[in-house]
């Protein structure tokens, strides 16, 4: 039996994204959080209930939010391996054969976000892993990394979706726009598309 080789792909990319959008985020949110105390849809507002206890618990508030929010972040981006000997791949802490990825599609769908463009792929209807490939205009993924993801691609079943109106999926790309074939899976890994191309 082969002995497991794992290539453990690295959040740091993404991560570092995220931190980067937080850091612009977190300053007006905290504002606009803590300005919602002296704001009422009817009645009156919690300031005018509480006094100026209001403003800290709406500002703590706001803080827990954002940590939550940070928290979710980071589930989503905890860091997955590639075994490319025995055709497994480990998402969020579950081990599936190549056999099981069945979906890939661009993350956002649209690609107009100009830090950073993802994979998404996984189980049409199970688990699913958000990878970065492109971090501003350069290729986030390189070396053993893409050729370990090149691998998955090709040893997976990934399929555009079809229709009950399409079961050829003809129209696919315009149907579900976003998602992807192998080949176009395997483009987007070795070439990202840069902000505001269409995928393959």
């Amino acid at each position: 039996m082969t002995e497991a080789q794992w290539v453990e792909f690295d959040d740091e990319p993404k991560r570092r994204v995220f931190r980067a959008r937080f850091r612009r985020a977190v300053p007006l949110v905290l504002v606009i959080g803590t300005a919602s105390a002296f704001l009422s849809r009817g009645g009156e507002t919690p300031f005018q209930t509480w006094g100026w206890i209001a403003v800290p618990i709406w500002f703590a508030g706001t803080g827990l939010f954002l940590a939550a929010l940070w928290g979710l972040v980071l589930l989503q981006t905890r860091p997955f391996a590639i075994d490319v000997g025995r055709q497994r791949v480990r998402i969020r802490g579950r081990t599936l054969a190549f056999s099981d990825v069945d979906v890939a599609e661009l993350d956002p769908i649209t690609n107009n976000e100009p830090d950073m463009l993802s994979l998404r792929f996984g189980r049409r209807r199970g688990r699913k892993i958000s990878l970065l490939v492109r971090e501003g205009r350069e290729a986030a993924i390189t070396g053993e990394r893409r050729a370990a993801l090149l691998a998955l691609i090709a040893g997976s079943p990934i399929t555009r979706p079809s229709s009950r109106h399409d079961p050829e999926g003809t129209f696919a790309r315009s149907n579900f726009p976003g998602t992807l074939d192998k080949v176009g899976a395997a483009s987007v890994v070795c070439d990202p598309p840069q902000v505001g191309e269409p995928g393959p």
